[in-house]
């Protein structure tokens, strides 16, 4: 095993060399598209089935000269524009922004360490690489000794050793040690750009709500057209109209299902939140991550630098051998390990460096063995977790467990025979004890989650008790639920998921197998992480949360970066997500609503053999004051709730009853026509039914708006006078008829609104049973 520190910088290339092969292209620039591309963003927008349907319908009526049946084109146009001018302008805040959490590499310029963007990096170069770093280009050891994790390549956890001549592989990270590689493939050439290029197989998001969506889009693509020939043929055949009048009604049918504006507002309020979440000092890397924050239920952190700061202090030390240099040999271990790490750094604060002795060998710490080393003339020292270094030692144990009950971590560092690599006759010489420091808001954030439902797990790798200690401290419920997972197997572990808060002594494998265990659970997880030891669990979690202080690995495999490294902006990063999807199925469910209702009107009028009532024209006062411009308004709306059950679920419990008294409004129109005097008069019956859907409409948006806020009361109040002074201005231009209004069809018209009500309480008492039934079932 190598020595790891590394005291003689190579010469590597000079800054001549590197120019050159700049201008020749061998550098390690890899063109990657932040988020979605320019030409996507158009085309996603652009090419929709919705305005497939749109365009559709106006060569229709443009062939029929009924222009005043386009109107609609305008919420197309204008639903394009504003998704395209939202999605460019969200990409090019993350575009600049992710400049500032890119990886960089350190070189080795004219023998100078120089830091770089990986992208940089030309053919040649000898790079410099560190605990947390993550491998840049594919390159060979010249010297020092690391080890690295291959995971995210392999499939395979386990660490592998790195010495002199062995290649390391670009995309996976260092874990243990430091050294100087020489860079022999770039960009394209390297072995995980190759790996790219393999994995054809399009990984979709893990998301509810575009799976829902893409779903009910699906559905209306398979029915809109069929229904809408049978009632243009209903119109033309059986009730013998004109062919431009039965194209008009079959048209108003086909359009009345289109909800167009749903896929707007969902991909405009999702970046939008990506700028938003800026603003909360919050880097998005994945847009539907955003959904996945507003679903945490369980959150999931280390000790370091969430509930704690990161910085420590040696308190005390116990010294059981007098004749060792407790501090020379502290110090001698740091200098030859180069380990750089918080603990490392306290320790370092203690016993300085000047006076280090000098090692032959070391052995670098690292996560999964928990100790460092080295060999020094005096014989072999290792220092770490007295758990795995003397693991069955009562006395040592005895120690441990008094300043674990202080919240207190304790180092070993023991003299062993034998070998770094299999110490033999291992002694104590003496334990030290270092203190955490507890963030000053850690309480407050801690009750915010605890007050929004999301329960908390810490998984550390310091001692079990320590880590318990300090999580009471912080507030966290059942901190004293802890265990430590040293010798556990993969099955004890999976078993203490369920009873346990507090996890100790967990290797980064085991990190994995709690976020999966607690996933299998039925609970969508967030997991915050900032070093290599957290690769492994976040790339498991629903959502994974790095700091941009953290390791460049790290930040790599997170959803989400917080820009300010402090963990007291989650809170209002889960806010913004909640407010998002929450808005996102209120506003949907207001459009579908009208899909509904013109479904079963139109399956209805089939079966009665009659043509649909309405045309595009009739539609505009809904579909722009009562659906449209009330939703995005409605997505600006406060709303922090906790999400309950499935999207889809939750959009049909609140759409159905809305959708649903609509049509049956509109049958008890065609049932009583002859009662309120319009029977057999089609313009009549054409304009009761504008008017009752409308009204209903309406209802359904003053309950979606309820309980009232500021904004809500206006929208609804706002929303139901310019409905109807739209009527009004409308009807000098359009063929609306109100001029047909009499006192029978006002009366009528009261009580169908009044119908509306009855249905949708109804199906609002209904689903609020199913939820406490649900509630119980879950409770047993």
């Amino acid at each position: 095993m190598n020595k790891t520190n590394l005291d003689n910088i190579p010469q590597g290339l000079t800054e001549a060399q590197a120019t050159e092969l700049a201008a020749e292209g061998k550098t390690n620039y890899v063109k990657k598209t932040v988020g979605k591309s320019y030409a996507s963003i158009i085309i996603d927008n652009v090419l929709t089935m919705f305005n497939l349907v749109g365009l559709v319908v106006f060569i229709l009526l443009a062939i029929a000269g009924d222009w005043k049946n386009t109107m609609f084109c305008v919420v197309i146009l204008a639903n394009t524009f504003i998704g395209i001018i939202q999605e460019v302008r969200a990409k090019v805040i993350v575009q600049k922004l992710s400049i500032l959490t890119s990886a960089n590499a350190v070189v080795i310029r004219d023998g100078k360490e120089k830091k770089i963007g990986v992208g940089k990096i030309v053919l040649g170069d000898v790079i410099k690489l560190k605990v947390g770093d993550q491998i840049p280009a594919d390159s060979e050891v010249l010297f020092g000794y690391i080890e690295t994790n291959e995971a995210l390549l392999t499939g395979e956890s386990h660490s592998v050793k790195k010495e002199v001549g062995d290649t390391l592989l670009s995309g996976s990270f260092v874990v243990s040690g430091n050294c100087y590689a020489s860079v022999v493939h770039i960009g394209a050439q390297n072995y995980v750009e190759q790996l790219a290029i393999k994995a054809k197989k399009y990984k979709k998001p893990k998301s509810e709500l575009m799976r829902s969506i893409n779903g009910i889009i699906k559905i209306i693509a398979i029915v809109v057209f069929p229904l809408g020939l049978a009632s243009f043929l209903t119109g033309f055949y059986a009730n013998a109209k004109p062919w431009t009048e039965a194209l008009a009604r079959a048209c108003g049918s086909m359009i009345g299902m289109i909800p167009s504006g749903m896929v707007l507002l969902t991909s405009v309020t999702l970046a939008v939140s990506v700028i938003k979440m800026v603003r909360k000092k919050a880097l998005v890397q994945d847009l539907y991550c955003i959904e996945m924050l507003a679903r945490v239920d369980v959150l999931c952190l280390d000790k370091t630098g969430t509930i704690t700061d990161g910085t420590m202090t040696v308190e005390e030390i116990e010294i059981f051998d007098d004749s060792v240099d407790v501090g020379q040999t502290v110090a001698g271990i740091l200098a030859a390990t180069g380990d750089s790490n918080d603990t490392a750094k306290a320790l370092s604060d203690k016993f300085g460096d000047e006076n280090a002795l000098k090692a032959e060998k070391s052995l670098p710490f690292s996560s999964e063995r928990k100790m460092s080393g080295a060999a020094f003339s005096n014989g072999i020292f290792l220092l770490g977790a007295s758990e795995f270094i003397l693991p069955k030692d009562a006395k040592i144990k005895k120690i441990n467990e008094k300043y674990s009950e202080k919240g207190m971590r304790t180092l070993l560092l023991a003299k062993a025979d034998g070998s770094l690599e299999n110490p033999k006759n291992v002694k104590a010489v003496a334990v030290i004890a270092l203190s955490d420091t507890l963030r000053s808001d850690a309480k407050d954030i801690i009750n915010w989650f605890r007050e929004n439902q999301v329960g908390i797990r810490v998984i550390s790798g310091d001692n079990a008790q320590t880590v318990s200690v300090i999580a009471e401290k912080a507030g966290i419920i059942n901190s004293d639920k802890f265990i430590s997972l040293d010798e556990l197997s993969d099955e004890e572990v999976v078993k203490a998921v369920e009873n346990y808060t507090v996890f100790g002594r967990v290797t980064p494998e085991q990190k994995a197998l709690i976020i999966k265990t607690l996933k299998e659970q039925g609970n969508t997880v967030a997991m915050t992480g900032d070093g290599v030891n957290d690769i492994l669990a976040m790339k498991q979690a629903d959502c994974a949360v790095a700091i941009a202080a953290g390791s460049d690995a790290a930040k790599s495999a997170a959803h989400l970066v917080l820009l300010d490294s402090k963990f007291s902006s989650m809170p209002n990063v889960v806010k913004e997500g909640r407010q998002v999807v929450n808005n996102i199925q209120n506003s949907t469910s207001l459009f579908l609503m009208k899909t509904i209702m013109t479904m079963f009107t139109t399956v209805l009028m089939l079966a009665l053999g009659k043509v649909y009532p309405l045309e595009p024209q009739n539609l505009y006062v809904i579909e722009f004051f009562v659906i449209g411009i009330p939703a995005f308004f409605l997505a600006l709306r406060h709303n922090e709730s906790l999400i309950k059950g499935k999207f889809l679920r939750n959009i049909f419990a609140s759409t159905l009853p809305k959708g649903i008294a609509m049509a049956v409004n509109v049958a008890l129109i065609y049932i009583f026509a002859n009662v309120i005097g319009i029977g057999g008069d089609e313009r009549a019956i054409t304009m009761t039914v504008m008017l009752a859907i409308t009204y209903s409409g309406l209802v359904g948006l003053i309950t979606l708006c309820m309980p009232f806020t500021k904004l809500s009361f206006a929208v609804s109040a706002g929303s139901l006078i310019i409905s109807t002074a739209a009527f009004w201005f409308l009807n000098k231009y359009l063929d609306y008829h109100l001029y047909l209004l009499t006192n029978k069809i006002l009366i009528f018209l009261v009580i169908t609104v009044a119908i509306s009500v009855l249905i949708i309480a109804v199906g609002r008492i209904i689903e609020e049973k199913n939820k406490k039934e649900k509630l119980n079932a879950k409770i047993s």
